[in-house]
């Protein structure tokens, strides 16, 4: 495991460039969402058909670089390989989107269970969501509205909390292999789901939650550095470039550590182990 994350920090070192395709997304949608407006239903679709087709666009041709990276981290040309990103919306572009589509409705499915079992087995704290959206507009006003609840309903909105956020934590857990099964295993988004379960659950799952939790680790300490940084515009500025190499590297790593422990065995490649 120290290896693997070892040899991704040198991975990502060496394939800088994996970062210019990302920070370009990231500009260009944010300019996109900004300039494109809602003036109606009909041009929010519009929007959002959009928006998802240039999302596939990028992980098609970005993830196709992450998996050449980690195929042949030895290459000696590092920045010719933002030459391979058009070759890679050419060749993932019909099926990512049925990836993307495919996380939505798992994790809306067991959001939904979630919220059945929370109704069940938590209840309903009382609290409407006009008063929660004004309770989030300042910090004081967050202070008022927590005071003003019950024992009662703090403990059920704990417990809300506590169970939302376990439910995200099982969706990004099980996700976590989908991306590497289809670019290293099967093209089919849905036989690559089953591939990715059974890999994430298979006699090494154990060092599996290692590697997520190191994730978690991670980028709990990214969020704590944002927050402390977001009152000086220099500082928070150069906190970006170092975010977009953080998921770089996030990147990088869970394609080596899945390249490494499920695909190459020794000198020997394998599609289906």
């Amino acid at each position: 495991m120290l290896k693997i994350i070892s040899d991704s920090f040198k991975i990502t070192n060496k394939f800088l460039v994996l970062a210019t395709p990302l920070i370009f997304f990231s500009l260009l949608s944010s300019l996109y969402l900004i300039f494109s407006g809602n003036n109606g239903i009909i041009s929010s679709i519009i929007t959002f058909v959009l928006f998802f087709l240039m999302l596939s666009a990028f992980l098609s041709g970005w993830l196709y670089m992450v998996a050449k990276a980690v195929k042949d981290p030895d290459s000696e040309n590092a920045d010719a390989l933002i030459m391979d990103f058009p070759a890679g919306v050419g060749e993932y572009f019909l099926i990512i989107p049925c990836v993307i589509i495919n996380i939505c409705i798992v994790s809306i499915i067991l959001t939904v269970i979630a919220c059945i079992l929370g109704v069940k087995f938590i209840g309903n704290p009382n609290v409407s969501y006009e008063q929660i959206y004004n309770a989030m507009t300042t910090i004081t006003a967050m202070k008022e509205f927590a005071a003003s609840l019950t024992h009662e309903q703090l403990v059920k909105i704990e417990a809300w909390n506590l169970l939302l956020f376990g439910t995200t934590t099982v969706i990004s857990f099980i996700n976590m292999f989908y991306s590497p099964a289809v670019l290293f295993k099967k093209k089919n988004p849905f036989v690559a789901y089953w591939v990715c379960f059974r890999d994430l659950f298979s006699y090494r799952f154990l060092n599996n939650v290692v590697l997520f939790l190191f994730i978690i680790v991670l980028h709990t300490i990214i969020s704590m550095f944002a927050m402390f940084l977001s009152t000086n515009v220099i500082l928070y500025f150069i906190f970006t470039l170092i975010k977009f190499y953080f998921v770089t590297y996030i990147a990088v790593l869970v394609f080596n550590y899945y390249y490494s422990n499920f695909v190459k065995i020794g000198s020997k490649v394998d599609k289906m182990v």
